[in-house]
């Protein structure tokens, strides 16, 4: 799938955008703080509905304005005609369509338009939280299948509720049958999310494992899922869900949350059976995650048909030169690629020949022939 066109009103410092892509390479050119990654980050939510910057809306609306439009005009394989998109921020929320037909549920509308992003921050999924890495997984398995943030946003619902009820109960005052009812609605959404996770990184342990070995990055890597509970049959995780509640019930009480479920998940990188987090130098942390990204790619092209968009925001610069040409000629004639950069140098002068290049200066693009 590729973007064709992407038009802005009031999105970030862009008062009015309209712009046309390139099916190949579309390279941004200018000094920081200008616009190009706005480009991107607008891109991004047209896909996601979120930005990967920011975790308010209100952030996305041009200062002194009272809304936000990304419109954009996407091309799918297996569709004659091109799709518009529509987003659309304001103070009662967002709302998204799809050739003008508006869409009521955001799960409807998230995995009709992919893309895979790199950006300087990526190494917050490798360093930074366990929330970090949840993040990564939902939204990276809600595009694959937007069934998974419906049987998400179920769990995280019942989770709210469970909570507030530990949170107004004592251990010797409690309405058993009500708690047992919420639990086990728990249980079953939790269920769910676990397979759906764990086939998830099953699936990016093979594509990774092939990835790692063509663009040369390390002797091994791989990902592993630490749950609450083992993952295997589905009754014995539900066993295994429904006994840790009962034994920890009391702690719960008094620290009014829920102790266990996919919302205590995480994984970890691992290279020749080691924590990349805590033995890995700075360079095999960047390729582990790089590493990762890609494999995302060949997923989303096995499971999808086709090759997502991809949007490479200022990465250049934190890779050496072997490491930028052998990434870009292992990308270069998959898939769309939107590149921002601030040294154009960073670029192979062999891609920089099929690519359209733009110049971005203060929310100014302009195309060089």
């Amino acid at each position: 799938m590729i973007i064709k066109k992407l038009k802005l009103k009031h999105f970030r410092n862009y008062e009015e955008l309209d712009i046309d892509f390139n099916k190949k390479i579309n390279v941004f050119i200018g000094n920081n703080a200008q616009g190009k990654t706005n480009i991107i980050e607008a891109i991004y939510v047209l896909a996601i509905t979120k930005s990967h910057r920011t975790h308010l809306d209100a952030n996305l609306i041009k200062k002194e304005c009272k809304s936000s439009k990304i419109k954009g005009l996407i091309k799918k394989n297996d569709q004659t005609d091109d799709s518009e998109l529509e987003i659309l921020f304001n103070n009662k929320g967002k709302k998204v369509s799809i050739n003008k037909k508006p869409i009521r549920k955001i799960s409807d509308y998230i995995s009709y338009f992919n893309v895979i992003i790199f950006h300087p921050d990526d190494l917050d999924i490798l360093k930074g939280s366990p929330s970090e890495r949840r993040k990564f997984l939902n939204v990276e398995i809600g595009q694959l299948d937007n069934c998974y943030f419906l049987v998400l946003n179920n769990y995280n619902s019942i989770l709210k509720n469970r909570n507030e009820y530990l949170k107004n109960i004592n251990i010797d005052n409690y309405d058993e049958a009500y708690l047992e009812i919420l639990t086990n609605q728990l249980v079953d959404n939790a269920v769910k999310i676990y397979f759906y996770r764990s086939k998830f990184i099953n699936d990016i342990n093979q594509a990774m494992s092939a990835v790692n070995t063509k663009i040369k990055g390390l002797d091994s890597i791989e990902l592993k899922y630490e749950t609450s509970v083992p993952i295997s049959e589905e009754i014995e995780i539900r066993q295994s869900l429904l006994n840790k509640y009962r034994t920890n019930l009391q702690r719960e009480i008094f620290m009014s949350q829920t102790m266990a479920g996919p919302h205590r998940d995480d994984f970890i990188f691992l290279a020749n059976g080691r924590n990349i987090k805590e033995f890995g130098s700075q360079g095999q942390q960047r390729m582990s995650v790089l590493c990762l990204k890609l494999a995302e790619i060949e997923l989303f092209k096995s499971k999808k048909g086709e090759y997502p968009v991809l949007l490479l925001d200022d990465v250049f610069s934190e890779l050496d030169e072997a490491k930028r040409h052998s990434i870009i000629r292992y990308l270069n004639k998959k898939m769309q690629i939107m590149i921002t950069t601030t040294d154009i140098t960073n670029i192979d002068k062999i891609i920089l020949r099929s690519a359209s290049i733009f110049s971005v200066d203060d929310a100014v693009i302009i195309q060089k022939k």
